[in-house]
């Protein structure tokens, strides 16, 4: 029985052997590649060191424009405040007016309009004793 088992075991060492062989040749031929390939990928260091610098200075570009329009939005909030405040101060001022009565008006003295006709009750005699009663001076003028 053993003798069945070393061709057994030769096939498969044969088998390894040549699978072995197939790996060998493949990574024969990516290290050529690779070897080969050198100058491509010093290409492509350099294309993405240029790459970064151009990040780089876009970065530095947007922190600019960023401080700038944060300085913008700053100002304008500013404004906004002040516009808040002034309004805040219409707003109670016109509520306090709101909530103060009106000052009544003052009643514009009318004149009495005096008749100066006789009333028919009035009789003229006692009109000349009333006249009578009063000093001279308040009668006329002074004049009889």
């Amino acid at each position: 029985m053993t003798d069945l088992y070393i061709p057994i075991a030769q096939v498969i060492l044969a088998v390894a052997m040549l699978a072995v062989a197939i790996l060998c040749i493949r990574l024969d031929r990516k290290i050529t590649a690779l070897r080969e390939g050198k100058d491509g990928v010093a290409a492509a260091a350099t294309e993405l060191a240029l790459a970064v610098g151009r990040a780089e200075a876009s970065v530095a570009a947007l922190k600019s424009v960023s401080e700038a329009a944060g300085e913008d939005l700053q100002r304008n909030i500013e404004e906004a405040r002040a516009a808040a405040e002034a309004l805040k101060f219409l707003v109670t001022t016109a509520r306090a007016i709101e909530l103060k009565p009106a000052p009544a008006p003052e009643p514009t003295p009318t004149r009495q309009k005096r008749d100066l006709r006789w009333d028919e009750e009035e009789v003229e005699e006692d009109f000349r004793l009333a006249r009578r009663g009063r000093p001279l001076t308040e009668t006329w003028g002074g004049l009889r």
